[in-house]
């Protein structure tokens, strides 16, 4: 089971691009209730809740400085950069355009904990702020929509904020309370988190893509494209709040925190958002960037842990000279 769970973690952006490539090229494919999706990430949530660090949270109240900085950088640049760059690149395709800016409009990737550990950084920040974006983007999300054409990018805040209490903060909540009636499980459960977390993603995958294979068939000629710019999507976020967090003397721990929380989404509820209030094609846009997001997430957290070695090892050596 621990060499199985290796291997999916460290190749689990591959394996969901194995995926979504395998079920449009396939002829069969898992034929689900619209539901399904939804109920997969709920069960992913649950177990993030079960197995959250509770304790670290109570660590934030020495941080709210570095709290405010992380929540304001992730809804101003990640936000404001998804928005342009819909404009920009996808104006005349709408549906594309919707789900484009909804991969940068939602609560950050549980991942973003695991890369901030690998890192180094500070992990109850991670944690910290991801709670506050489970309130803020089921207003953002709509208000982000408002410039696009077309009434099929409608998204009512009433509607969001159902699917965020449904599929978000009821699994996460049954969670923590699970958690802390039976606190033994915490041990127990990291590796069946760890495993049930990754197939359940690649089973969104495979039903998301399995059902608008026939759409995302049309707007092929857009998928180079939308490569490109949800990688700069991504990208640019997560440098532009680690720079900010320097000049503002945010320590080395808590910046990079903020790299990942700001520019790690959590893609699989935009994908299922997507699906279930714009159309197929709109779900294309989150499956890229979660792609792409896991794939950075992973780099930057292993050049981090580097560097951090390095340092180390250079600090010991002047040590043993002294």
């Amino acid at each position: 089971m621990l060499k199985i769970n290796e291997f999916i973690s460290k190749n689990l952006p591959l394996l969901i691009l194995l995926m979504a490539i395998f079920t449009y090229l396939s002829p069969y494919y898992w034929k689900v209730y619209p539901w399904v999706p939804s109920l997969l990430l709920g069960i992913v949530i649950f177990f993030t809740g079960i197995s959250m660090d509770v304790s670290s949270i109570k660590a934030i109240k020495t941080k709210k400085r570095e709290l405010f900085i992380a929540t304001f950088l992730k809804w101003t640049l990640t936000v404001l950069i998804s928005i342009a760059l819909a404009h920009l690149f996808f104006s005349e395709k709408p549906e594309i355009a919707a789900g484009f800016i909804l991969s940068g409009v939602v609560p950050s990737a549980t991942a973003a904990t695991l890369y901030t550990f690998i890192a180094g950084g500070n992990t109850s920040l991670v944690i910290g702020a991801s709670l506050l974006d489970i309130f803020v983007s089921p207003v953002i999300a709509p208000l982000s929509m408002l410039g696009l054409p077309g009434n099929t990018v409608t998204i009512s805040i009433f509607s969001l904020l159902k699917s965020f209490v449904t599929i978000v903060l009821i699994p996460l909540f049954a969670g923590l309370v699970i958690q802390r009636s039976v606190p033994s499980l915490v041990v127990h459960s990291k590796s069946i988190t760890k495993f049930g977390s990754s197939v359940s993603l690649l089973l969104i995958i495979h039903t998301l893509v399995g059902s608008g294979k026939e759409t995302i068939s049309t707007e092929l000629a857009a998928i180079p494209i939308l490569l490109i710019v949800t990688f700069v999507q991504v990208v640019l976020p997560m440098f532009l709040a680690y720079f900010i967090a320097r000049k503002l003397s945010v320590n080395e721990a808590d910046s990079r925190a903020i790299f990942f929380q700001v520019g790690l989404c959590n893609t699989a509820l935009a994908a299922i958002l997507a699906y279930e209030f714009i159309g197929n094609l709109a779900a294309v846009a989150p499956i890229l960037n979660m792609i792409i997001n896991l794939s950075m997430g992973a780099f930057f957290a292993n050049y981090f842990s580097s560097k951090q070695e390095m340092l180390e090892l250079s600090n010991k050596n002047t040590e043993a000279v002294k």
